[in-house]
């Protein structure tokens, strides 16, 4: 999966978020997701897999609830592999870059390189900024992992939290650490991404401007919600009680949410001659059907050509 530089009229980048299945699921549960990305990449054309590593973590809103305990799961590495040999899409890996000291995170992305097949990474920092961890920050981990691989196609993502005071210059520094794209957290407000984008203007970047991915995740029922807001997800209450407003429409209702989000922040990137190459990372997390992912994809593909 290589994110463009550019954007052709039209077009839109389009990544599948695959979470790795449980380890107690086994071979079942590898094939399963396996065929998850199969279906959805035979329905729209992927471009590419974004795997994220689900680790145990606290709760970032006191109206969230996690839906199930957390248990371990087979490695994103092995995951990325798989549906490579299988449906022959690349993937790229989220890493959480912190837990690991310096040459053992380092031996860790040489090794994700040469047996796994893996150039694409997005490097995560840590749940919390006053824990002193044993591993980089993101800033030093994204020097080192150009100094571990050398190959040109190797891209280094970071996460930026669009609606973040000041998230622009900190995208700024992370570039000039070596950053050249960026997926986001959920978004379900176009002006959060709209403003980052304006913020973006006034930044000064060395280079190419980066890609953005905006992540959106469909729901189809409350329970769906609350694990959004235990993940920090910013959702505003009349956006909330509109989606489950009828049950039975929660699932119709995200997708049209999503899509007209997404038709207002191509508008207004188109009038305001944004830089910035923007995709779409489709992130249906817990038991999203695989309809529900393709008839969004779908839609937000035929919202970028009505905009284009």
């Amino acid at each position: 999966m290589t994110l463009p530089k550019t954007q052709t009229k039209g077009s839109v980048f389009t990544a599948l978020e695959a979470v790795p299945p449980l380890l107690r699921q086994g071979e079942a549960g590898i094939e399963a997701v396996i065929e998850k990305v199969r279906a959805v990449h035979e329905a729209v054309g992927l471009d590419g897999v974004n795997i994220p590593e689900i680790r145990e973590e606290s709760s970032k809103s006191d109206k969230g609830e996690r839906i199930k305990p957390f248990e371990p799961r087979v490695e994103p590495r092995e995951i990325a592999r798989r549906i490579k040999e299988s449906v022959g899409i690349d993937c790229m890996i989220n890493r959480v870059v912190v837990h690991l000291p310096h040459d053992q995170q380092a031996d860790w992305f040489r090794e994700t390189y040469e047996e796994y097949g893996v150039r694409e990474f997005v490097l995560v920092g840590g749940e919390r900024s006053d824990v002193d961890y044993p591993g980089p920050r993101v800033p030093e981990a994204n020097e080192m992992i150009r100094k571990v691989i050398t190959d040109p196609k190797l891209r280094v993502g970071n996460i930026c939290i669009p609606g973040r005071e000041n998230e622009g210059a900190r995208m700024a520094r992370k570039m000039g650490s070596g950053a050249d794209f960026f997926t986001t957290q959920i978004v379900y407000h176009a002006s959060e991404f709209t403003g980052l984008l304006d913020e973006l203007k006034e930044v000064k970047m060395e280079g190419e401007p980066p890609s953005l991915l905006l992540t959106v995740c469909p729901v189809k029922s409350a329970r769906n919600i609350k694990f959004l807001h235990w993940l920090g997800v910013s959702m505003s209450q009349e956006l909330e009680a509109w989606l489950v407003q009828e049950k039975d429409q929660v699932a119709e209702r995200s997708v049209e949410h999503i899509r007209n989000t997404w038709a207002e922040i191509q508008r207004h990137a188109a009038t305001t001659g944004s830089r910035f190459p923007i995709g779409v990372s489709l992130a249906p997390i817990g038991k999203i059907p695989n309809s529900l992912t393709i008839e969004l994809a779908e839609s937000l593909v035929s919202a970028r050509t009505a905009v284009a």
